[in-house]
């Protein structure tokens, strides 16, 4: 008898045609799924489902000498998201893992495409908004509901562009999608030449108001600044509730407190940096990073990122060097502002909304 054997010619997969979308609006109930708004592009590991537990019955006698069955009790998701950072996807992020977001216009008459979006810690709701996304890899779109943020890292340093890796997390389910790819925002993206290292002066006004602003006398570092980080971490929680036999996450909550690191690298010109450690100086951090006009209006505004620490100490001041040029180390303790909270985002593009 003359046997045939299919031939299944394989080929390699590429993503190079592949696509990252985002609801811009929270799910209304965690896990149902959100209409996508808007698309990043991205560096970094394509999203994937995993096991959460796993149990084999290795610890039953089953009358084998090794397991023989095993089940997966539940799943989960764990993702990140790696790109050049613009305010539109720096304000994505920071609001799925802050939770507050204000956003107003702060001259409609003469600039009504210009929104302004102050970002701070929800410790109001300890639940974590939820969002969803779907991702095409090359070979397949998949819809990821019951997104929810869990860390943010804002980086950047001489000669590169401002960085953003942020960390999410998932409810560990995976559907297949129809959904096309949503628009990519048209901003560009923020450059060392945007980053500006403000240290001193005091916050004014409020963002209720809409007139937060830093007064006095700052000191401009950016001229001194070699690199600089600053992290930001909700320690989302997710909850596998009793009853729920649906195998997926029941909900998700943040920790107990956020957590803060903020550090930078800068050409030391003299001993502020250790006369502040050692005094215990209180000050107003503020890194603005101001990249391109908004057209179509007054020319007044421009795209942007304004992170603002209302109360910083140095934590360290380490001395240092860079082939023979002496710098500082510096890390800075944030601190609780009880008028202002621990840190502010305020970013300014042409986006109406987040999270609403």
């Amino acid at each position: 008898m003359l046997l045939q054997f299919e031939d299944k010619t394989m080929a390699t997969k590429r993503i190079t045609t592949g696509w990252r979308g985002f609801s811009t609006a929270k799910e209304t109930t965690y896990g149902t799924p959100a209409v996508l708004a808007t698309s990043f592009n991205f560096e970094g590991p394509i999203t994937d489902i995993q096991p959460n537990e796993v149990q084999t019955d290795e610890n039953e006698v089953t009358g084998l000498n090794e397991p023989a069955k095993q089940e997966v009790l539940n799943w989960k998701l764990d993702g990140s998201h790696q790109q050049r950072a613009m305010p539109h996807n720096l304000a994505h992020f920071l609001t799925m893992v802050m939770g507050k977001v204000t956003t107003d216009q702060p001259d409609i008459a003469n600039d009504p495409s210009v929104y302004r979006h102050y970002i701070e810690r929800d410790l109001i709701s300890i639940t974590l908004p939820s969002l969803t996304m779907v991702e095409y890899d090359g070979i397949a779109a998949k819809r990821f509901s019951g997104l929810f943020g869990k860390s943010v890292k804002i980086s950047g340093e001489r000669g590169d562009f401002v960085k953003l890796d942020a960390q999410f997390g998932g409810m560990g389910k995976e559907e297949s999608s129809i959904d096309s790819k949503p628009t990519v925002v048209g901003e560009s993206y923020l450059r060392y030449g945007d980053v500006n290292f403000m240290r001193g002066g005091s916050l004014s006004g409020s963002v209720s108001s809409g007139d937060l602003s830093i007064v006095g006398t700052p000191t401009s570092l950016k001229g001194d600044l070699q690199s600089f980080e600053w992290t930001i971490d909700n320690q989302a929680q997710t909850i596998y509730e009793m009853g729920d036999s649906s195998s997926f996450v029941s909900r998700v909550e943040r920790g107990d407190k956020f957590s803060q690191s903020l550090s930078a690298s800068l050409e030391m010109q003299d001993d502020t940096h250790k006369t502040g450690l050692i005094n215990g100086t209180e000050y107003v951090i503020n890194i603005p990073i101001t990249g391109s006009v908004i057209g179509g209006g007054s020319g007044s505004y421009k795209f942007s990122c304004d992170i603002i620490f209302p109360k910083v100490v140095y934590k360290e001041a380490k001395k240092d060097r860079d082939g023979e040029v002496v710098k500082v180390n510096a890390e800075f303790q944030i601190l609780e502002d009880t008028t202002y909270g621990s840190v502010i985002v305020k970013i300014i593009n042409e986006q109406t909304s987040y999270l609403i």
